[in-house]
């Protein structure tokens, strides 16, 4: 019986995937984008015009929640982009049941930019209350993944509780930095805790953020 061999099965319950899509005409929509935020930035001198959490944000101006609402060609432009890769997003993870009748639409419950400065960051949070998240680098300014970068942290609460030898397919890696780059929408789930790192540079870091929800009509 010690010489039978051993048969071993294994599964992936919960990994946690997250996704970039570039937009291959950025360069067309950036300095568009650009210019439309900060005449927005103008109109709401008085800072962070949404008025939500607060108290994690510093250094930085966030736009009310209705940035893909507003009437603008670039704007649209980006609305499209991002609506069209979340659906090919939801439509590859939930490629086992996802039906092929067209009956659904996705809602973008919130959409909003940040002007981030020099000293500014974004704590610790997730986003409740939708299915998925993203966030699009219109310019990153002068951020790298040593600074201002956006980082997600492992969902799994214990996973790092206790260490041996055995749990060394864990590595050590509470967080994952995603590397800015202009014209990248990274999508991911919303019960993703993420945060944007303290930005220090000469150039502001401009990012457009949304979460969006998927409904099926029959």
């Amino acid at each position: 019986m010690q010489n039978e061999p051993v048969s071993i099965t294994s599964e992936t319950p919960w990994a946690t995937t997250l996704f970039t899509v570039e937009n291959p005409v950025h360069r067309d929509f950036r300095e568009p984008l650009a210019n439309f935020i900060y005449a927005y930035e103008k109109r709401h001198p008085s800072g962070i015009a949404s008025g939500v959490t607060v108290d994690i944000k510093t250094g930085l101006f966030e736009s009310a929640f209705d940035f893909f609402d507003q009437d603008d060609v670039a704007v649209n432009a980006l609305k499209s982009f991002c609506a069209m890769s979340v659906m090919e997003v939801v439509k590859h993870v939930n490629a086992h049941s996802w039906r092929q009748d067209g009956n659904f639409s996705l809602d973008f419950n919130e959409s909003w930019f940040h002007i981030t400065r020099s000293g500014g960051f974004h704590d610790y949070h997730n986003h409740p209350n939708c299915s998925w998240c993203g966030i699009y680098y219109i310019d990153v300014g002068d951020s790298t993944l040593e600074n201002g970068c956006n980082c997600f942290f492992d969902p799994r609460p214990a996973a790092h509780g206790y260490t041996d030898y055995g749990t060394a397919y864990l590595d050590d890696t509470t967080r994952v930095d995603m590397p800015p780059k202009d014209g990248i929408l990274v999508i991911f789930p919303s019960y993703l805790y993420h945060a944007a790192t303290p930005y220090f540079g000469d150039r502001d870091r401009i990012v457009v953020a949304f979460n969006a929800s998927i409904h099926y009509d029959p």
